[in-house]
Parts: C-alpha cells; sequence; structure tokens
C-alpha cells in the first residue's frame, strides 16, 4: 500500500516495522545521529487500548492517527525517537 515502505522483519506474531529516515533540512548534530524515521510495535486491540492507558497514567503525550487500515498512537521516547503503536483490530 505505501510502495514499499515500511520495511516489515517478523517471526509468527511479533513484527517491527522499519522507516527510513527523511531529510528535515538543517539538522542538529544530534538530529544526524538518528537514522530513522520511527519505529512501530503492532498490538491487538486490548493491547493498543491498555498502552494508551500507560500513557496517560505516566503524563506522556501522544497522538492517535486513523489510518483507515490500522490505528496507531505515536510518542516520543526519552531520546526524542518517535515510537508507534498499531493496531489493525478496529
Amino acid at each position: 500500500m505505501w510502495d514499499g515502505t515500511p520495511i516489515f522483519v517478523g517471526n509468527g506474531y511479533a513484527a517491527i516495522a522499519l522507516f527510513p529516515a527523511r531529510d528535515k533540512g538543517g539538522s542538529t548534530s544530534h538530529d544526524a545521529a538518528v537514522r530513522m524515521l520511527h519505529f512501530a510495535f503492532r498490538a491487538d486491540r486490548e493491547n493498543f487500548l491498555r498502552a494508551q492507558d500507560e500513557l496517560k497514567k505516566r503524563a506522556i503525550a501522544f497522538d492517535f492517527q486513523n489510518h483507515e487500515i490500522s490505528h496507531s498512537i505515536y510518542f516520543r521516547d526519552p531520546d526524542g525517537h518517535e515510537i508507534e503503536i498499531t493496531t489493525y483490530q478496529l
């Protein structure tokens, strides 16, 4: 659906989606060290909702996106890397 991006690596029900970084222009030395856009974890619907509850409990901001075929939440780790948790169980 997205022209070969992301690349999925998985085994059974576990998989990691790898997204290539895009040139943002004027990047800092910290940004230059980050070689990926973000990484994603797939979850069933129950764990997708539990992840949101956990992030709220820890006061970690996240964004929800409806991708039509999936729902995703996005947030940042302490180093600034973007993490996605996605579910296809709508």
